[in-house]
């Protein structure tokens, strides 16, 4: 029987769509990846890479779903130079170092001059890996131009932005220097028409004391009413956040003071001001393991703060947290301080009965420990009580031995 020509034909065109997959070069020489990047030079391209390992499901997933898409076999092979390479084997061990490779897969967007273009960590569907790739090759055209406009001072705000954007992922220190630039000369039309400048200031220039700082702090009406009250507070969070890390890295006390004076009042109502001041200083002294200091704002918070109903939660939580965190002798000796006052509140508290003995144990005390603990199983009440008091007298026990 002869099949009809057409029926032939479809099925040959099925098969063959069934088979296709975006033409990669696999890459498993120092001389393979010379080759590709010459290619990539030559025709001025970026280059694509998938980094995988043959154990890595999704990195399987991508070659079944997403690089066998018509649309995206058409645009990754008119546009770009794609290559793979096992993260495990060879030179690609070397690749994956060079490039960051953490986790897999790893899709990354290379300049013909080596550097990082875009990176995509983990799977992504094909409407996905398209649209990444457009904006990659978009970007790519533009920045050129782009830089040489800047470089003669001929770039406009709008395109000052787009500017920065494109650079923040291939050359972040030159993306910093344009944003500062750029964001000193702003006014308050600029940051009520154009909310992408008030995410610059949040990203690039929000130290305290910073140009763009005062400026947006000094117009919030503006800037609430053009953009909402939550975009407002988003900006100040940043800067809360940002500068409490610098605060601590550097042991600056003013700026952790001028956080919690200037800061934190912008984003946070004024009921939950005090709360967040001590939590701010708490974090600060502790990590810092300034424990006078930190011993101070905890008995000051409890002494004007706390209810009396209040008092043996917030000792206990704090002395908890002191644990949790900290491995410094002082503060556990601290904790311990916490729990007993907690404990003459309450001589039947079993969480606190029952970490006083584990504390005891951290700071070396083990008979104290031992018949603390030995005490908080007789105030156990439910199982998972007594379950709890057994392990803690284990693990005390086990603390003697070593």
């Amino acid at each position: 029987m002869r099949v009809p020509l057409i029926i032939l034909a479809i099925f040959l065109f099925k098969l063959s769509s069934a088979s296709e997959i975006i033409p990669f070069i696999e890459i498993k020489t120092a001389e393979d990846w010379r080759k590709a990047v010459a290619l990539a030079k030559q025709e001025n391209k970026l280059l694509f890479v998938d980094a995988y390992a043959d154990w890595c499901t999704y990195c399987h997933q991508l070659d079944k779903e997403v690089y066998t898409d018509q649309e995206v076999i058409s645009y990754f092979t008119q546009h770009f130079i794609n290559i793979k390479f096992d993260t495990e084997s060879g030179y690609g061990i070397l690749l994956a170092e060079e490039f960051g490779v953490l986790s897999l897969p790893t899709l990354l967007f290379l300049s013909p001059d080596e550097s990082i273009f875009q990176t995509i960590e983990g799977f992504v569907p094909a409407p996905t890996l398209l649209a990444y790739g457009t904006q990659s090759l978009d970007d790519f055209t533009k920045l050129p131009a782009l830089e040489e406009k800047y470089d003669n001072l001929l770039t406009s705000k709008e395109e000052n932005i787009e500017l920065i954007r494109i650079l923040e992922t291939k050359n972040y220190e030159k993306a910093v220097a344009i944003a500062k630039n750029h964001l000193d000369l702003l006014n308050v039309d600029d940051y009520t028409q154009n909310i992408e400048n008030l995410w610059l200031a949040s990203r690039f220039e929000n130290q305290v004391n910073s140009v763009p700082y005062f400026y947006i702090k000094s117009h919030k009406s503006e800037i609430i009413d053009a953009h909402g009250e939550e975009e407002y507070k988003d900006y100040f969070k940043t800067v809360y956040n940002d500068n409490l890390e610098l605060a601590i890295k550097y042991g600056e006390e003013k700026l952790l003071n001028q956080l919690v004076k200037d800061v934190i009042p912008e984003f946070l109502p004024e009921f939950e001001i005090a709360e967040a001041a001590f939590i701010t200083k708490k974090l600060y002294f502790g990590q810092r393991e300034e424990v006078e200091k930190y011993k101070f704002e905890v008995q000051a918070y409890l002494n004007n703060q706390v209810s009396e109903e209040g008092r043996i939660n917030f000792l206990f939580n704090n002395a908890l947290e002191i644990i949790e965190n900290s491995e410094n002798q002082e503060l556990r000796e601290f904790s311990a301080e916490l729990l007993t006052d907690a404990i003459l509140i309450d001589t039947k508290h079993f969480e606190a009965t029952a970490l006083l003995g584990y504390v005891k144990g951290l700071l070396g005390e083990f008979s104290l420990a031992i018949e603390t603990l030995n005490k908080s199983k007789t105030l156990a009440q439910t199982a998972e009580q007594k379950e709890m008091a057994e392990n803690l007298l284990a693990a005390v026990e086990e603390m003697r031995k070593n």
